[in-house]
């Protein structure tokens, strides 16, 4: 199961020091932002679109879990 990570406080500054970390150990990604202005930016990079849509259902079911055990953690 894929694991959930919160990078609040300092959310942009977090997310880009993980990337920075964890750069070379990256394969694949499927990531959606916000954006001030309310849309949505899906940002993808995968073999193909089944493991991309594996991916997402993971992180879905990773933040279920996460929301389950009180351990979701808002801004």
């Amino acid at each position: 199961m894929g694991r959930v990570k919160s990078v609040f406080p300092e959310a942009v500054n977090g997310l880009s020091n993980w990337i920075e970390q964890n750069f070379h150990e990256i394969d694949s990604y499927v990531t959606t932002f916000k954006m001030k202005d309310g849309t949505l930016k899906t940002i993808y990079l995968n073999e193909s679109y089944l493991e991309a849509i594996g991916m997402i259902e993971i992180a879905k079911e990773s933040l279920h879990q996460s929301a389950k055990d009180d351990e979701f953690v808002t801004k």
